[in-house]
């Protein structure tokens, strides 16, 4: 993938507001209770840590990829929004993937403490960030030839107005994002797969594309004339169906990332919090 590429699609992951947020706050408080799912049915992400670290996996390097390409976004983000160039942001984020993520053990760090995985990977990302401004800023004061430098001058170190700020607000812009969209994939499947296309439209029309995309949620009646159903009552129930399959789903990829025995509603709750602020 390209440097503009990455950049813009990190651009428009950064698209959730107020409305984004209320509407999934909205469906895992109403569904939570009802889709509450076996932690031995969400190992997914913490099979493919496993089998990445394991050497003698014929699927190591696939899972590998797969980790990479979920949370390149994220870090990403976090190192933009550290004040960083462009052109250097996408320079550390490719360093931390291979030196930090890959070369030094990482994810068999993550598989065998169990911990949860977006404070380990904020941690080791803002870790490398430090460790590269001490060794980047050490050779500006002692330069090969004696000559002394001005660091400020250095535009890599420059903040931009549009892509600095917080960081880990970025970091958790971005993985929310992430885990949204993974997860209207993931349903849109399985609505379609059990002979729901029609759920899948609602829940799209009414739900997911106003928050993704900011578009007017289509009203119940011009969703009941367009699909034949038997009025508002019919669309309704219909998109109470769809939304507590994306509760649940929801509540299944963010368990994937946490600790035994630690509510995904939690981790859920504090991403929305941090978001908010």
């Amino acid at each position: 993938m390209t440097q503009t590429n990455r950049n813009n699609e990190t651009d428009e992951s950064w698209r959730l507001d107020d409305q984004a947020l209320d509407g999934w706050r909205e469906i895992t408080d109403s569904h939570a209770e009802q889709t509450v799912v076996k932690p031995s049915a969400t190992s997914t992400s913490w099979t493919l840590i496993t089998d990445a670290v394991n050497e003698g996996s014929s699927t190591r390097t696939k899972s590998k990829d797969a980790l990479v390409k979920r949370y390149w976004q994220a870090v990403y983000a976090y190192v933009r929004a550290s004040g960083r160039s462009a052109i250097l942001s996408e320079d550390l984020t490719q360093g931390f993937f291979c030196d930090v993520f890959l070369g030094r053990e990482l994810l068999a760090r993550a598989e065998s403490a169990r911990g949860r995985f977006r404070s380990l990977l904020l941690s080791s990302v803002r870790n490398y960030l430090a460790d590269d401004f001490r060794m980047r800023t050490a050779k500006c004061r002692t330069p090969e030839h004696g000559k002394l430098m001005n660091i400020d001058g250095d535009e890599q170190f420059g903040s931009s107005p549009d892509e600095s700020g917080d960081p880990e607000a970025a970091f958790n812009m971005v993985w929310v994002d992430e885990l949204i969209k993974r997860t209207a994939r993931q349903v849109e499947q399985d609505l379609v797969e059990s002979g729901q296309s029609i759920h899948w439209k609602i829940l799209q029309d009414r739900v997911l594309s106003p928050c993704l995309n900011g578009r007017t949620p289509t009203p119940h009646e011009d969703l009941a004339e367009q699909w034949g159903l038997k009025g508002v009552p019919q669309v309704s129930n219909m998109l109470v169906t769809a939304k507590r399959r994306f509760a649940r789903r929801l509540l299944e990829n963010v368990r994937e990332t946490l600790p035994k025995n630690y509510a995904p509603s939690n981790e859920l709750d504090e991403l929305y919090q941090a978001l908010g602020n």
